[in-house]
């Protein structure tokens, strides 16, 4: 089954981006190379095998990560199944430990006011506004580069995203360029002048450093939006501990720098901005992703709505009155009873005068 898994990253699966092939390489090697199941006989795998395979890795791992081991596993049988090695995929059928979901933690205005104003005149503040105001991820902010950026159009083009992973086997990860998460993450944003604005301001700074630092600068593309102190890409962690400092320095709740992604969503959901746009501006596959993800604002948006077009609909109140020259029927045909009989009292009185012997519903 190991030697099978190295077959199927090897030889199948050759249109993997360098990180994902990487990291399913890693599970490969961490939790299915060496285990009893990893030393199976690929056509005398049972599923009972999986199954006690995914039982113990649930006591030894997260949730999470033992759903993506077993997805790795399942997807070398499937392959496995299309090209006549075994008749049937056993891991189809395994039982797996249900993941909790994490709830998002967005910022509202006011705090994305306290967390720009803390970043205010640092060498990422525009990082931070782009992740707040276009919901960015990370690896895209990363990989930004400035032909990305039209001035003169007033748009930003995000089509790549930077990565870091080996390019061979055994050799040390690098920093590469590659495509988006997705093809629906391939997209063009407009910018307002604000935006754009903070965007000239960041590069004069950049050009500046490059100056000074001359052959000492380190961007190995030239062309990096955002790069450390001496231009080399940035390293997720270095973003993190900063992200850590500025929420501490803001007295902000600590969240996860992802989060800043959700705030933006939310935001603009709450200020109105249609469903569709947004999911449009996130780079999701569909609008339905987004309506999952953040239904908590779309609730919200809703109400905001109704309210809004209540308020739009009011109407002065008037008392309903019954005219004067309105004159009371000389016959009414309702039932009535004395006021001294109760309504069972009543209608026990007129059974005898009723011909059909009918009783209304409830006595």
């Amino acid at each position: 089954m190991a030697d099978w898994c190295v077959t199927w990253l090897t030889t199948f699966a050759t249109n993997l981006k360098p990180n994902v092939r990487d990291d399913y390489h890693g599970v490969v090697r961490r939790y299915i190379t060496g285990s009893t199941l990893g030393k199976r006989r690929l056509d005398k795998l049972t599923p009972a095998e999986v199954q006690a395979w995914v039982n113990d890795l649930t006591t030894r791992i997260e949730p999470k990560t033992v759903r993506n081991a077993h997805a790795r596993l399942h997807k070398a049988l499937e392959v496995a199944v299309k090209n006549n090695y075994v008749p049937r995929n056993v891991a189809s059928s395994t039982e797996l430990p249900s993941v909790p979901k994490t709830d998002i933690q967005p910022l509202n205005f006011e705090q994305v006011q306290k967390l720009l104003d803390t970043v205010e005149g640092h060498r990422w503040a525009a990082l931070y506004r782009l992740a707040v105001n276009l919901g960015m991820r990370e690896a895209e902010l990363f990989g930004l580069t400035w032909p990305a950026i039209d001035f003169e159009r007033g748009t930003l083009r995000i089509f790549q995203q930077l990565r870091r992973a080996r390019l061979e086997k055994g050799a040390a990860r690098e920093f590469i360029l590659q495509t988006t998460k997705t093809k629906a993450g391939e997209r063009t944003l407009r910018l307002d002048e604000d935006l754009l604005e903070v965007l000239r301001e960041h590069k004069l700074n950049q050009d500046e450093e490059r100056a000074l630092l001359g052959d000492k600068w380190r961007d190995p593309w030239g062309k990096l939006v955002f790069t450390t102190e001496t231009g080399g890409p940035i390293h997720i962690s270095c973003l993190l501990d900063h992200f850590r400092q500025v929420l501490k320095k803001a007295e902000l709740s600590e969240i996860r720098f992802h989060d800043l992604r959700h705030t933006a969503a939310t935001l603009m959901l709450a200020n109105g901005v249609p469903l569709v746009t947004v999911s449009k501006i996130l780079g999701h596959s569909s609008p339905a992703v987004t309506a999952q993800i953040y239904a908590h604002a779309l609730d919200e948006s809703k109400s905001v709505a109704i309210a809004g077009l209540s308020q739009k609909l009011r109407r002065p109140r008037r008392r309903a009155t019954q005219s004067t020259t309105q004159s009371a029927p000389e016959t009414d045909s309702r039932p009535r009873w004395k006021a001294r009989d109760s309504p069972l009292e009543y209608w026990c009185r007129r059974r005898d005068s009723n011909p059909y012997g009918v009783t209304p519903s409830g006595f």
